[in-house]
């Protein structure tokens, strides 16, 4: 009877256990999770601008061959992030929901919710002397939950890919925990498949198998041996040997279907690596370990891209910036030298720096810090510190005013937590929030400038996008996209002479940028030097040889010119390229429709809604030239479809306007006009105009009505 309380007793404690560590997750992360979500940041570029994610049918074929971001990975510009079972979740999500950013960031915190609980069963499962290994696996999991450096992660939806890392790390540690000391490979042959699918998720997942030797090590009491002898067990475990050989295996494969190339980045995602002198590279990447363990033990500084100006880099060994490195390394010797008394230190060190290994600078990384590839060392993290926590407090057994100290500074350092994770969680809500943020952190930062400028272009604030924009050319005038970028916003306030010299700029720190060539070809049109434009435009191509862009403002350069077969070609190419390009399509349809090819303008209509079946401009072209062959009813239908998804434009009720005028309906085009005039009064004239005529007509008619 008393066994049975005992396991009532301690099955109500784990389940209390286990809510706490649930709602600590949904209230550090529900607000920024899930009121008034929206993509931000790389979300953009990975999932809605991003075919293979957006597209139905499902296209296993791209998404298997292309990389994260959507490139093809066998091409120049892949950054060889080959995640694609994180694409496959995405495109199911899309396909079942639609694209919202809400029920995807609320999947990303149903994850952590789970690796929380994980994490909790796996320090429960650990046997280690000299602690109480409930509260050790308690803290540890609420500290994970809690963790504001975990933000980036989970609220941000390209964190599934880390998220699912972490899922698939813990369920292998649990493994390796359960399996220790039982005979038979069944557990390492699951381990090592579990790893290849978590490296579908995130490259990253290739640590796996050295975590589980760590983690075997420390289980099976190795680490108490003599060194000599502990030797000569490791090299006798068959275990250990198949995971170091599955584990390289399944790097060759992964290189092997990259073609063994390895991704390109520019100098403005990772300075430090493109550096040239190796002793500032080196004690630069020493600092940033330095850095990003200071962001794991003190999450103040948070920003969501570090690349240029956060971090100076280390150019002498009396950088006073050194001495955190000096402290770092003493911190990792002495635990070393004590790693028989303080085995579950060692292991959490080891649980934080193996995950670590692809992001810390071994091989070349498109950026400084990253902090959503903290979320699976941070598991180590909270190991190690919820450890030297518990054996200060057991060390203060018999003070027990300095155990209330501990236990209030514990709670403390909970609420500031929680309150940074709100926060942080809040700002990841949209990119002006975003991006305001990160100036705080980093006002030097050029890319935070131009993602900035970026956004006030997107919403109309040009004062802004000019004055971020020169910010971030006076930070680091090589700047291409920001050159660039900035050329395109004179262009569009008519400054062409500026716009070229900026746009030529860029093409001078970057001679091979295709979308430069592009847009200086578009600014040389505007200036009608159009032998040049050709010039540029067939540059573009030659760095970008599928660029649909590119054709559909070459076909708009030969319409200029009046060539409209070569204009028509163009447009052709751009679509067969790109079947999703709206304004190629429009072009083509509107020669057809100026032309009187009707027939041939609703066959191909038919065609472009078969990809853009909702894309006003193509609809309402289609609408003009059912109107034109008198098909009044499907012409009505189409400009109804239209106005209902935009329902403040002008042009679009003038124009169903003159259907019904046609049609001789005229109390609904009286309607129609009337509308669009309402809508914008200056720009109206057609309506206006053939309002006049409509009232007149209506006028003469009412006299005559009357005298018969």
């Amino acid at each position: 009877m008393a066994s049975l309380d005992l396991r009532q007793s301690s099955t109500l404690h784990s389940l209390v256990c286990q809510s706490i560590l649930v709602l600590l997750c949904l209230v550090c992360y529900g607000y920024g999770g899930l009121s008034g979500a929206k993509f931000v940041f790389d979300d953009t570029v990975a999932i809605v601008k991003n075919k293979n994610v957006n597209s139905l049918p499902t296209n296993w074929t791209a998404i298997f061959s292309h990389d994260f971001w959507g490139a093809p990975l066998l091409s120049a510009d892949s950054h060889k992030s080959f995640r694609p079972l994180t694409t496959l979740m995405f495109h199911y999500e899309y396909a079942l929901l639609g694209l919202n950013a809400a029920h995807m960031k609320f999947l990303n915190l149903l994850l952590h919710c789970v690796n929380t609980l994980l994490m909790w069963r796996l320090v429960r499962s650990l046997y280690v002397e000299d602690i109480d290994i409930e509260r050790w696996a308690t803290l540890s999991a609420a500290l994970f939950a809690a963790h504001p450096v975990h933000t980036e992660a989970v609220s941000g939806v390209v964190g599934r890919a880390e998220l699912m890392f972490g899922l698939i790390h813990l369920l292998c540690l649990l493994l390796t925990v359960a399996s220790a000391d039982k005979p038979g490979g069944s557990s390492v042959i699951l381990i090592l498949l579990l790893t290849a699918v978590g490296m579908l998720f995130k490259e990253s997942a290739i640590t796996i198998p050295l975590c589980c030797i760590m983690l075997d090590y420390f289980q099976n009491g190795t680490y108490m041996l003599p060194l000599k002898l502990q030797q000569r067990v490791i090299t006798s475990r068959l275990r250990y040997l198949c995971y170091i050989c599955g584990m390289l295996s399944l790097l060759l494969l992964r290189l092997w279907w990259q073609n063994f190339e390895a991704p390109e980045f520019k100098p403005v995602d990772n300075p430090i690596a493109h550096n040239e002198q190796l002793l500032t590279r080196g004690l630069s990447q020493q600092y940033l370990y330095v850095v990003n363990f200071w962001l794991m033990l003190c999450p103040q500084w948070l920003c969501f891209d570090w690349a240029l100006g956060c971090i100076n880099l280390v150019t002498s060994i009396w950088d006073m910036r050194l001495q955190g490195v000096i402290a770092f390394y003493s911190f990792l010797i002495v635990s070393l030298m004590n790693f028989r008394r303080l085995a579950g230190l060692m292991l959490g060190l080891a649980l934080m720096v193996i995950p670590f290994l692809p992001a810390s600078g071994i091989i070349r990384v498109g950026f400084v810090i990253a902090e959503r590839t903290l979320y699976v060392p941070s598991i180590g993290f909270c190991l190690v510190s919820v450890y030297g926590f518990l054996y200060c407090y057991k060390n203060y057994a018999g003070n027990r005013y300095c155990r209330v100290a501990l236990q209030a500074l514990l709670m403390l350092l909970f609420a500031v937590f929680m309150l940074r994770t709100r926060q942080r969680a809040a700002e990841w809500l949209n990119e002006e929030q975003l991006f305001s943020s990160a100036l705080q952190v980093c006002p030097n930062n050029a890319k935070v400038h131009y993602n900035i400028a970026r956004l006030a272009t997107d919403n109309g604030n040009s004062s802004r996008a000019f004055h971020h924009y020169l910010k971030a050319v006076e930070l680091y005038p090589e700047y291409e996209s920001a050159l660039m970028n900035l050329g395109n916003l004179y262009r569009e306030y008519g400054q062409l002479e500026t716009a070229e010299k900026y746009i030529r700029a860029a093409l001078a720190a970057y001679p091979a940028f295709p979308v430069a060539w592009m847009n200086l070809g578009i600014v040389q049109s505007a200036q009608k030097k159009y032998d040049q434009a050709l010039d540029s435009y067939r540059q573009a191509l030659k760095y970008r040889s599928d660029y649909a862009v590119c054709y559909y403002n070459m076909g708009n350069l030969f319409l200029e010119q009046h060539q409209y077969g070569e204009a028509l070609h163009h447009w052709q190419h751009a679509v067969a390229i790109n079947p999703r390009q709206p304004k190629a399509w429009a072009n083509i349809l509107t020669m057809l429709d100026n032309r009187g090819m009707y027939e041939d303008a609703l066959r191909i209509s038919a065609q472009a809604l078969t990809q853009l079946p909702n894309e006003p401009s193509i609809l309402f072209i289609r609408a003009n030239v059912l109107g034109k062959l008198k098909h009044y009813l499907e012409a009505e239908a189409l400009y109804k479809q239209v106005i209902e998804l935009e329902p403040r434009n002008m042009l679009y009720h003038t124009n169903l306007g003159v259907l019904y005028h046609r049609w001789d309906k005229l109390e609904e085009a009286i309607e129609c006009y009337q509308t669009a005039i309402s809508i914008n009064s200056s720009r109206a004239t057609t309506a206006r105009d053939n309002l006049g005529k409509l009232l007149k007509r209506l006028n003469r008619e009412t006299p005559k009505e009357s005298q018969q």
